[in-house]
C-alpha cells in the first residue's frame, strides 16, 4: 500500500471518530458549494462567484445582525439564479477549493480575491467580473502608511499596515478583467476601463427606529464612531487625540476590540464613551442614535463602510474623507478635506455649532436617500441591472 493511501486512512478514521465534535463548524463554513439552481432538463451557463460561502447555513435573523455581506451574497446569486445559471460558489482566498472546480468550465467567474484571480488566469475566456468592495489597493496601502506615519509622528508608537491587501491584492489589479463593479471611488478604473460600474453596499436597520426631529441643540455635539478592525485605518486615533483634550464635544463608540483599544493611546476621558460592540438591532442603538446628529468615520480608505450606511439609515449625518469611497453622496454628507488634527477640529468646531433647522433638513435628506439605496431591495435591482447589462454585451 502506498504511503499516501496510508495516510488519507489514517485522515479517514480520524475523522470519523472527529466530526461530531465539529458539526457547527462543518454546519457554518463550508468549503464550497455546487450546482445551485441546476436544471437537469435544460442547457445552462455557469457561473463562479468568489466570495463567501456561509450565507446559506445560518439564521440570517439570529446570525447576521452585525453583517451585511449574507444579504448581498444572496442577492447576487439570486440574480444568476433568475438568469438561468447553474452556480459554484468559493471562499474569496480558498485555493484548495481550487483543486474541487478547476475541471469545470464556468461562462462567469465573478468576485475577487487569490482564488477569483487564480480562475480568471485558468479561463481566460470567461467573463471576469472583479468585484471591489474596497478602494483599491495601491491607493489604500498607500493612504494607511500615510496614517502609520503621523500616528508614529505624534505618539512615537509604530505599528503595522492592518486593513489593507487583506483580499485585493497589487498584483490581482495589474491585469485587466473584463468588468470592475466597486463599492468604492471608479476613478483609480477609469483608466483601465471604458465604464467601471458603482454600487452602493447596504446597511443594517434597526425596525424599531422611526424617524423624527431630535434636539440638535444637544446632538450637535455628539458623534458617533462606528467601526471595526483598523483603527488607525479608519481614523479613531485622530479622534480620540482631539477628544481627549476637550469637553465640550462628546464621542461615541461603537465595535472598538478591547486589542485594538490597547493600540491607543487612551486616557479616560467623560466626554469618550466606549460602548463595545453595539447590536444595531437593540435599544442601545436607537438610545445612541438619539443622542447623536452624525457618525464620523475619518478614513484613509473605505469601500463605502456599511457603518456609515447604517448610520444614514437612522438619520445620523455623515463625517467621512473626501476620496476615500463617500464622493458620491455630495451634499448628504460632510466631506473632510485632510485628516490632519487641526483640520479635523476645526471642521468638528463648525459642526458642533450648525444650526437645529439645518441639522434637522440635512438629517431627514440623508434618512431618505439611505432608504432609497441602502435597502437590500435596492442593492439586488441595482446588482441585476448590472448584471444584466454586462451579460448583454457578451450576448
Amino acid at each position: 500500500m502506498k504511503v499516501v493511501d496510508i495516510q488519507n486512512r489514517i485522515r479517514d478514521k480520524a475523522w470519523n471518530y472527529l466530526k461530531g465534535s465539529f458539526y457547527h463548524h462543518r454546519l457554518v463554513n463550508p468549503p464550497i458549494l455546487q450546482n445551485i439552481n441546476f436544471s437537469p432538463v435544460q442547457d445552462q451557463k455557469r457561473v463562479i462567484i468568489c466570495y463567501q460561502t456561509t450565507s446559506h447555513f445560518f439564521d440570517l435573523d439570529e446570525e447576521s445582525k452585525g453583517r451585511t455581506q449574507p444579504y448581498e451574497i444572496l442577492s447576487i446569486i439570486k440574480v444568476f439564479s433568475e438568469l438561468n445559471y447553474c452556480i459554484d460558489v468559493i471562499g474569496c482566498n480558498d485555493l484548495q477549493a481550487l483543486n474541487y472546480v478547476s475541471n469545470k468550465k464556468y461562462d462567469v467567474i465573478f468576485g475577487f480575491g487569490e482564488a477569483f484571480y487564480q480562475l480568471t488566469n485558468y479561463q481566460p475566456d470567461a467573463i471576469s467580473v472583479l468585484y471591489m468592495t474596497e478602494h483599491h489597493p495601491a491607493f489604500s496601502y498607500k493612504e494607511e502608511q500615510k496614517r502609520l506615519d503621523y500616528f508614529y509622528a505624534r505618539h512615537k508608537r509604530t505599528t503595522n499596515i492592518s486593513r489593507s491587501g487583506l483580499y485585493y491584492k497589487l498584483h490581482h489589479l495589474n491585469r485587466k478583467y473584463s468588468y470592475v463593479i466597486t463599492l468604492s471611488e471608479i476613478e483609480p478604473f477609469i483608466a483601465q476601463y471604458k465604464k467601471p460600474y458603482s454600487l452602493f453596499p447596504t446597511g443594517i436597520f434597526n425596525i424599531n427606529y422611526s424617524f423624527k426631529r431630535k434636539n440638535f441643540e444637544i446632538a450637535r455635539k455628539h458623534f458617533l464612531w462606528l467601526g471595526s478592525k483598523g483603527v488607525i485605518h479608519k481614523g479613531l486615533d485622530l479622534l480620540i487625540d482631539i477628544f481627549q483634550k476637550r469637553s465640550d464635544v462628546i464621542l461615541h463608540i461603537g465595535g472598538l476590540s478591547k486589542a485594538e483599544k490597547k493600540v491607543l493611546p487612551w486616557k479616560d476621558s467623560s466626554n469618550i464613551i466606549d460602548h463595545g460592540q453595539i447590536n444595531i438591532r437593540s435599544d442601545l442603538f436607537l438610545k445612541i442614535v438619539e443622542q447623536c446628529a452624525y457618525i464620523i468615520l475619518p478614513s484613509c480608505s473605505e469601500g463605502f463602510s456599511t457603518s456609515i450606511s447604517t448610520g444614514m439609515l437612522h438619520g445620523l449625518i455623515p463625517v467621512v474623507m473626501k476620496g476615500t469611497g463617500f464622493n458620491r453622496l455630495n451634499n448628504k454628507a460632510v466631506l473632510l478635506e485632510d485628516y490632519k488634527i487641526e483640520y479635523i477640529e476645526s471642521a468638528l468646531n463648525e459642526l458642533a455649532n450648525k444650526s437645529s433647522h439645518e441639522l434637522n433638513e440635512v438629517s431627514n435628506e440623508v434618512f431618505k436617500f439611505a432608504h432609497q439605496n441602502f435597502s437590500v431591495k435596492a442593492f439586488k435591482e441595482n446588482i441585476q441591472e448590472i448584471i444584466v447589462e454586462i451579460l448583454n454585451k457578451n450576448a
